[in-house]
């Protein structure tokens, strides 16, 4: 599906239009290989490049072909099954801005739907867009910590469950996969910032500055909460471990305690005089006393050991 917009400085809002014209943002969604052909064909593009857009773990990086400047980055989709993040490829050319994307993106959509974008303005819209990709990985790590904090909170109460350390494996999936997309992201900040690839105005500038600030804050939050993640899934391990240790130390000395009586019976239950009378009817409650009074200093030395 390709899907053209276009706004000038000029225009109340931006408007969806037939024909791409100069100053256009050309979007590309899902697209299969004719159309990729045809998009490179009518742009004079790479179609190499342009399958890389649309290659599931292609990484973030800067192409520079012809003329043309590839921005290739990853935005956060949790809600995929095989990945967290998905690519997303920025194509600056001499006319227009083109983007291809493997699937329907809240950034572009995002964009989309705001009036105040200026597509003429190239630069300036490819800064809005990655601010948008800044966003969702904010957002998306801002409800991260609150998953973590609530698991946290179980913790100390020692009542988390075998689904709460799978959230937490599936937590740290995801932020390893952040960590890997936004590194490069980072570089890739930093190569624009040089304008090696694109001339910036000095306003610009400044907003390459803010999003590489932010991409920096977000690398440095994402290996912040995987290591809270790491940490309380060693608290969790330690704790389950002492639990376990707990019960069989517990398990133990019942044992030993419950070995007391049949002992003493089994003796007694031989062909073996019977103390005091062997006909009196103090005999069986002299041998019960005896066997609780065995069992008691049993109780009393293994707590004087902390053994109980």
């Amino acid at each position: 599906m390709q899907i053209t917009y276009f706004r000038t400085i000029r225009d109340e809002k931006i408007e969806i239009v037939d024909e791409p014209k100069r100053g256009s943002w050309i979007r590309v969604i899902d697209p299969d290989h004719k159309e990729l052909t045809d998009v490179a064909s009518a742009y004079g593009l790479e179609i190499d490049l342009l399958n890389d857009g649309i290659d599931l773990y292609e990484a973030p990086r800067l192409e520079r072909d012809n003329g043309n400047i590839y921005i290739y980055v990853r935005y956060c989709r949790p809600s995929d099954e095989n990945t967290s993040t998905q690519p997303l490829l920025i194509v600056v050319t001499a006319n227009n801005i083109i983007t291809v994307s493997r699937t329907e993106s809240d950034p572009l959509n995002n964009i989309a739907r705001r009036n105040n974008i200026v597509t003429t303005q190239k630069v300036k819209l490819v800064l809005n867009i990655l601010e948008e990709v800044n966003r969702g990985y904010r957002q998306h790590l801002n409800s991260v910590t609150k998953r973590i904090l609530a698991t946290r909170s179980k913790l100390r109460r020692t009542i988390i469950n075998n689904q709460d350390i799978l959230n937490f494996i599936d937590i740290e999936e995801d932020l390893n996969e952040f960590l890997a997309a936004l590194q490069p992201y980072g570089l890739v900040l930093q190569a624009l910032l040089s304008k090696k690839y694109i001339k910036v105005h000095e306003d610009d500038e400044d907003l390459i500055e803010d999003l590489q600030l932010s991409a920096s804050e977000l690398i440095e939050l994402t290996k912040s909460r995987l290591k809270t993640v790491q940490n309380t899934r060693d608290a969790y391990t330690a704790i389950a471990t002492n639990n376990l240790n707990q019960i069989f130390k517990r398990l133990t000395s019942i044992a030993i305690f419950m070995a007391i009586p049949t002992l003493v019976s089994g003796f007694f239950g031989m062909n073996v005089l019977l103390p005091v009378d062997q006909q009196s009817n103090f005999t069986f409650w002299f041998v019960s006393g005896l066997t609780v009074a065995l069992i008691a200093g049993f109780v009393l030395y293994f707590k004087k050991k902390r053994w109980l």
